[in-house]
């Protein structure tokens, strides 16, 4: 049996199907599963026990050629786009489902209704119901492990070493790390350098010397993140931007006492590896990205706007109102605990 699933763009969503892929090998455990997504992020899934193979975004005549060659017998749609459902025609599938968006439903056997308040992992369970619908399969505790989100490979020892020796050259090899995840790939998701600098100088005046901030991001957040480092003079903050993998962003946080992140990618990173993990929401809404487990923290406080899900806002009101004094009480009595 030959299932494909479609994945999201994000690092954030490509983790929360993962509940989903693993209930369909806890299930069907002789499936060969594949997965489409884009070649950057295939760190995340390329050591997961229950993927199969990958189709990578290469270019559009690569998914399609690859996908009518790998001739999947079932193709779930975890990211419902009109070329995902036209590649999944064009296949021949015996049974096709994903979310009524995009003219999808002309194109696939099956789709449910779209619901923007609907929690993503469980969206995507729900599409694997729909499979075992179909095949008349036993759907019992499908639900139970949505909590839970798979990233491997981050143990192993060159990702360790790589990440040991660059805690060594910043000599904090030995300290314990709260790691601060300022940006996003949407703007409104971010709070300002003025909140990060009150944030970041609470934190240093608030906690012991033992304690340091270590900022991280792309490459291409390096302007932003230079401005709060020049905002400070401590040597207890430093930087690690640009300057780590996506397995080894996810063993330092697993090193780490806290993780700070907006809601975007890191925070599930974070949240994959077990790490404590402190999320703040602005322009998005934290029921949609849940559940959480036990040692992830949530700071939102909603306005009359939100959740916008905006990638620009005039006016941000929601980060304006942003209660950042709330966000360091959390996070001071979180990395006591």
């Amino acid at each position: 049996m030959k299932i494909l699933c479609f994945l999201p763009n994000y690092i954030g969503d490509i983790l929360m199907t993962t509940p989903a892929i693993r209930v369909i090998k806890r299930k069907i455990p002789y499936a060969e599963v594949l997965v489409v997504l884009k070649p950057e992020l295939k760190l995340l899934l390329e050591d997961n026990p229950n993927i199969d193979g990958m189709i990578l975004k290469l270019s559009r005549y690569f998914v399609i050629k690859n996908v009518v060659n790998f001739k999947p017998d079932y193709v779930l749609l975890f990211r419902t786009t009109f070329f995902n459902s036209f590649v999944s025609f064009l296949s021949k599938p015996k049974f096709s489902v994903g979310v009524n968006e995009e003219m999808s439903s002309f194109l696939l056997s099956l789709t449910i209704n779209k619901d923007i308040t609907r929690p993503y992992r469980s969206e995507c369970v729900m599409i694997v119901e729909k499979l075992f619908d179909f095949l008349k399969l036993d759907k019992k505790d499908m639900f139970s492990e949505v909590k839970k989100l798979d990233f491997y490979g981050i143990d192993f020892e060159e990702v360790k070493k790589s990440v040991e020796k660059k805690l060594l050259e910043l000599d904090i090899f030995d300290k314990k790390l709260i790691i601060i995840s300022p940006c996003s790939s949407r703007e409104t998701k971010m709070l300002t350098l003025k909140q990060y600098i009150a944030l970041i100088s609470a934190l240093i005046e608030k906690l012991n010397r033992d304690y340091y901030i270590v900022l991280v991001g792309a490459l291409d957040n390096i302007e932003f993140i230079n401005k709060i480092l020049s905002s400070f003079r401590s040597e207890r903050i430093v930087s690690l931007v640009g300057k780590t993998n996506l397995k080894e962003l996810g063993y330092l946080f697993k090193l780490s006492s806290l993780v700070i992140t907006p809601d975007s990618g890191p925070a599930y990173i974070s949240e994959a590896v077990g790490a404590k993990t402190l999320i703040f929401f602005t322009s998005t809404l934290p029921q949609k990205y849940g559940p959480y487990p036990q040692n992830v923290r949530l700071v939102y406080s909603a306005l009359s706007c939100s959740p916008c899900y905006k990638k620009k806002c005039k006016g941000i009101y929601c980060i304006k109102n942003f209660p950042i004094d709330r966000l360091i009480k959390v996070a001071l009595d979180f990395v006591m605990q």
